[in-house]
């Protein structure tokens, strides 16, 4: 059984759906310390002129530097949502398929959502649907291995979850002790994933963007350039 782990990004790019796609269980990494700044709350879009910009979602950071993404609130006091559909909706009007998927786009992401755990599982939910990704999801919160850390914390939920090959980032390289794998009969399968190049709204070609910008562009043809599949 071949199991990925990954913390719910928000909005997530191409990789993260790849590596999904690969597995036959998905570990939703949500116990582990949320990152400030990083694609937890925010990813990146492209207008037709080529422009790059962020889409964020505020959250009540203050005086929480060790709180885990499960715990992460969002600030709500600001009007996230609204700031995020103009941007989208600006950026992506003309683009073929942006009617076809938009109304369901702006409906997930206009619910009510206290905490970014819910809102970014709702898009993850999104944009599987979409995709065509069935594969099952559990959640590191659920699972016993909060005692653990680093290589150890990634080897006991393949153990817990029975797995025997993990999906790993080329960044696995810099912490897994690879030997303990090898004992415990867990092969790793390295993945290191490289933006498929397929035409955009804007000249020339932006890697690395949020799904968004594939589905919008290119509707129910994105799994296959996800995938890289002719």
């Amino acid at each position: 059984m071949q199991l990925a782990i990954h913390q719910p990004e928000f909005m997530p790019w191409l990789g993260f759906f790849h590596k999904m796609a690969l597995a036959d269980l998905y570990v939703v990494f949500d116990h582990v310390q949320f990152k400030k700044r990083y694609f937890e709350n925010r990813n990146r879009i492209v207008s037709p002129r080529g422009e790059v910009s962020y889409i964020v979602t505020p959250v009540k950071s203050k005086g929480k530097y060790t709180q885990s993404i499960c715990d992460v609130e969002i600030d709500n006091t600001q009007y996230w949502q609204n700031k995020i559909l103009k941007k989208v909706e600006h950026f992506y009007c003309t683009a073929p398929y942006f009617e076809h998927y938009y109304e369901n786009f702006r409906s997930t992401l206009l619910r009510p959502y206290d905490r970014l755990i819910e809102l970014n599982m709702a898009l993850i939910n999104f944009f599987r649907m979409q995709l065509n990704i069935h594969t099952p999801m559990v959640y590191s919160s659920s699972m016993n291995v909060t005692t653990y850390t680093g290589s150890d914390l990634i080897l006991q939920i393949c153990l817990q979850q029975k797995a025997d090959v993990y999906l790993c980032g080329a960044s696995g390289r810099d912490y897994l002790k690879l030997e303990n794998f090898t004992k415990n009969g867990v092969d790793i399968r390295w993945l290191d994933y490289k933006s498929p190049v397929y035409p955009q709204l804007c000249q020339g070609f932006v890697p690395n963007l949020s799904t968004v910008d594939l589905l919008f562009n290119h509707g129910e043809r994105s799994l296959k350039i996800l995938m890289h599949m002719s």
